[in-house]
């Protein structure tokens, strides 16, 4: 593979690649050539420190450069050249590129990818010919948000450059020169390497795990104004959780162990808690409850929450021995509204504490075989 990559300044290659000052105005609008960043998410260590990134790369008939504003003219010729081809092979959709568009959201586009770059967040360049006067198409290097892949790259060209055959030669050569020139161990080519509806399907979950983590975030943090928001669509489960969430409130929950959230099935991600709290604390068995949360997604959102824990034996028996023995708790901060929901949840689990506690000392305690 014939390579040169320099590394100078961005702005002043920038400047040497630009095109002719009466070409730089254009009548664009351009959403974005790349997903939001929303979706791969930006990771703090997406590169090491002490990396470079190549800014001019030569490499036989091409060259690569970073996008940037002085780049708007040529790059805005590209893909408006090929809406078609570009909407069925490479954004897979009609957002981008389009027809009757401004120069301002083009220059946008522009400008973001070049802050991107200069922020080591992510790094877009223009594929150029020698001369510099035109653009074969363009190349994204990204952080993955899915788990397994350290870095995702995906690339465009022309319809024209396509059918003469470059989409292969550029495929072929990128992958060398990441491999080479890139500090990556696993990297995912979507739509090359792994199929498009494949890779979307990866990266919707590793969203709904990310939404997942953020709830369980919530959840602990004993606040419902954080939680309630990401519930919103959950439906009936949605007042259940919050319930749940004043219970463990009240009983002082702990975090001992928070497991990762994972894949339990389609549409839904599991996160398995450990915790140690006051009612269970009370039973003196040394054993420290695991709560699952499963969470249901339809369409990235939260649309229902069901959990499960591995409470032990003896946990029920107190609950059937307090209800038994202590009918005030649960007619009073025990109570249950129609729909079945605790009315003051947190005060509920407080008040089972203490009932906990005295079952022990009529059941377990000392004196309580003599009894």
């Amino acid at each position: 593979m014939k390579l040169k990559i320099a590394g100078v300044g961005l702005s002043m290659l920038l400047m040497a690649c630009s095109p002719p000052p009466q070409e730089a105005v254009v009548e664009t609008q351009a959403a974005p050539a790349v997903e939001p960043m929303a979706v791969e998410a930006v990771q703090a260590t997406f590169i090491p420190a002490d990396f470079s990134p190549p800014m001019l790369i030569e490499a036989g008939a091409f060259k690569l450069v970073p996008l940037g504003p002085e780049l708007v003219k040529i790059d805005f010729d590209a893909y408006m050249s090929s809406i078609e081809h570009l909407q069925e092979t490479f954004s897979r959709g009609t957002s981008w590129p389009r027809e009757g568009i401004s120069d301002a959201d083009a220059m946008l586009d522009m400008e973001t990818e070049q802050k991107r770059f200069e922020a080591r967040e992510s790094f877009a360049y223009g594929v150029l010919t020698l001369d510099g006067t035109r653009e074969l198409g363009s190349l994204y290097v990204r952080p993955s948000s899915v788990s397994g892949y350290d870095a995702v790259v995906k690339m465009w060209v022309t319809k024209a450059d396509f059918d003469a055959g470059f989409d292969a030669e550029l495929y072929t050569w990128a992958t060398e020169w990441v491999a080479t020139q890139w500090p990556f161990t696993n990297v995912a080519y979507p739509g090359r390497d792994i199929d498009w509806d494949t890779w979307d399907g990866l990266v919707a979950t590793a969203a709904n795990i990310q939404t997942a983590e953020a709830m369980i975030d919530a959840f602990y943090s004993f606040d419902p104004t954080q939680l309630s928001p990401i519930l919103a669509k959950a439906g009936a489960s949605g007042p259940k959780i919050l319930g749940y969430q004043a219970w463990a409130e009240g009983g002082n929950y702990k975090v001992l162990n928070r497991g990762a959230c994972a894949t339990e099935a389609s549409k839904v991600i599991s996160c398995g808690i450990t915790v140690q709290d006051d009612p269970v604390v009370q039973l003196q068995t040394g054993f420290d409850v695991t709560d699952t949360f499963h969470i249901t997604f339809e369409n990235a959102v939260i649309v229902g929450v069901e959990t499960s824990s591995d409470d032990q034996p003896i946990y029920y028996e107190a609950r059937k021995w307090v209800e038994a023995n202590m009918p005030e708790v649960i007619s009073g901060p025990c109570l249950r509204d129609p729909d079945g929901l605790r009315v003051t949840a947190g005060d509920c689990a407080r008040a089972m504490t203490e009932g906990y506690r005295l079952f022990y000392a009529a059941t377990r305690g000392e004196g309580a075989a003599e009894s």
